[in-house]
């Protein structure tokens, strides 16, 4: 509920007046923090919910929570949005927008300050247009769309100009007025579009794909989209965005030229070359004529001045020509002439001479090359070579066979040393169990089983009476 003046001041007595009934002398301190919480407590419950109108600034993110203040000439309030709140909310607090706030007043009390708690934003009035600009410049920023690299540069010398804008008005007369003074060779072909209203936008953006799509046939070279001025809602059509697109998609070089001096539109970003007004779009695009015929002039100058010096070393050319021997003594010149082609002639004849005695030599020497490597020599020698590996490998092969026989002649006698026969005729035997393993231990076998001990000459059957183990094992 909205509080009138004296309710603001009755609550200030309330605050900061002593009681009447309690004199200072008998009144208890408060702590700062019961001071706060009273202040919070009266600021809550005076004043409450709140409707407020201001211009955004310094707005700051921290952790998704907003602070910002809004402000009007004379006042600033500090607001602050919770990150709930603000994942909520299609409005975001910017710089220089109007908002309307909805929120609680209420008391931080670990800075002592009054803030607004704010539930809900909302654009207030020419601060929805703020906000619509500013959030299309950032998504055309974004896409490159005013980037100078994307910028088509301008002719020197424009022959052919396309003025889009309302026929009939002061900004058509004020850009042909201009074309005609500054340089009336440039043809001005002028189109009637709609720059204001209903519908005004999408008019501009259809005229401006034509004009684009005819520049090759009808020899246009620059596209120049001019308005008068007017308040900013007059000028709105050139902020939107079917405007933009269709100035970058155009391949001829766009000029705008839209209000005055002070309007910024988005057309005017995107736009290939800005003028701050109607007829400083034709003007700037079109040469200076006085610097065109300065430039014409100092031109004709240098080509005088290069004509000049051509015919001057033309004329000293011929008289050196004039003054050369061929000329005036040609017999003497014909004369030494002869008498250097006889000498090349001769010296001619030398060299083919040298020359046929170098291939001479060239030749004999390839031909006792060849002499080496004819077939039937490397044959030869290759059937020597082969004869010696052979007799060599036979060689190897016969000790090899002597080595090997006497390595096996040498094992048959260690084997036959160390064979069961030979140990059985110097006195040993060997047990064997009923299954054929060999006894190594009184533990392989028990009494009463049958085994079999063989000696050199035979074998003893016998059966275990008993069995006594060594004690020293």
């Amino acid at each position: 509920m909205a509080r009138s003046n004296a309710d603001y001041r009755a609550l200030e007595r309330g605050l900061f007046s002593k009681p009447a009934e309690e004199p200072a002398s008998q009144q208890e301190p408060l702590t700062v923090s019961a001071l706060a919480d009273r202040i919070q407590l009266t600021l809550e419950q005076g004043v409450g919910q709140v409707f407020v109108i201001g211009e955004v600034s310094n707005a700051r993110c921290v952790s998704g929570h907003w602070y910002f203040s809004i402000k009007d000439a004379a006042s600033r309030m500090d607001c602050m949005l919770f990150r709930s709140a603000a994942d909520r909310s299609a409005v975001k607090p910017v710089d220089g927008v109007s908002l309307l706030v909805r929120g609680t007043v209420t008391h931080y009390k670990p800075q002592g300050k009054t803030q607004i708690q704010v539930s809900q934003l909302t654009h207030a009035g020419a601060g929805d247009l703020d906000a619509r600009f500013r959030e299309l410049c950032e998504e055309l920023r974004a896409l490159g769309y005013f980037d100078e690299s994307a910028k088509v540069p301008l002719p020197a010398v424009p022959m052919c100009i396309a003025l889009l804008t309302s026929a009939g008005s002061a900004a058509e007369h004020d850009c042909l007025h201009a074309a005609a003074s500054a340089f009336p060779a440039t043809r001005i072909l002028a189109v009637d579009v709609r720059v204001q209203g209903t519908g005004a936008a999408a008019a501009i953006a259809s005229a401006l794909a034509a004009v684009d799509a005819a520049a090759p046939t009808l020899g246009i070279e620059v596209i120049v989209l001019a308005r008068g001025g007017g308040s900013r809602e007059d000028l709105w059509s050139f902020n939107e965005r079917v405007v933009a697109d269709a100035i970058f998609a155009c391949r001829t070089p766009v000029v705008t030229g839209v209000g005055h001096e002070s309007d910024t539109t988005i057309a005017d970003l995107v736009a290939d070359f800005r003028a701050p007004t109607p007829s400083r779009a034709i003007t700037e695009t079109l040469p200076d004529r006085t610097a065109l015929h300065e430039q014409t002039s100092a031109l004709a100058r240098r080509l005088a001045r290069g004509q000049g010096a051509l015919l001057e070393r033309a004329a000293a050319r011929v008289h050196a020509a004039a003054r050369a021997r061929a000329v005036s003594d040609p017999a003497a010149v014909i004369v030494m002439q002869t008498t250097r082609v006889s000498a090349l002639a001769v010296a001619l004849g030398g060299t083919m001479a040298a020359r046929l005695e170098r291939q001479h030599g060239h030749a004999q020497s390839l031909s006792a090359r060849l002499e080496r490597h004819h077939p039937l020599q490397r044959l030869t020698a290759q059937r020597t070579r082969m004869d010696a590996a052979a007799s060599r490998l036979c060689h190897a092969l016969d000790a090899s066979l002597i080595r090997t026989e006497a390595a096996i002649d040498s094992a048959a006698r260690t084997l036959e040393a160390v064979g069961p026969p030979t140990v059985f005729r110097r006195g040993y035997s060997l047990t064997l169990r009923s299954d054929g393993t060999a006894v190594r231990s009184v533990r392989d076998v028990e009494e009463g089983v049958r085994i079999e001990t063989v000696v050199a000459d035979g074998s003893i059957q016998s059966v275990v009476n008993s069995k006594q183990a060594n004690k020293t094992v």
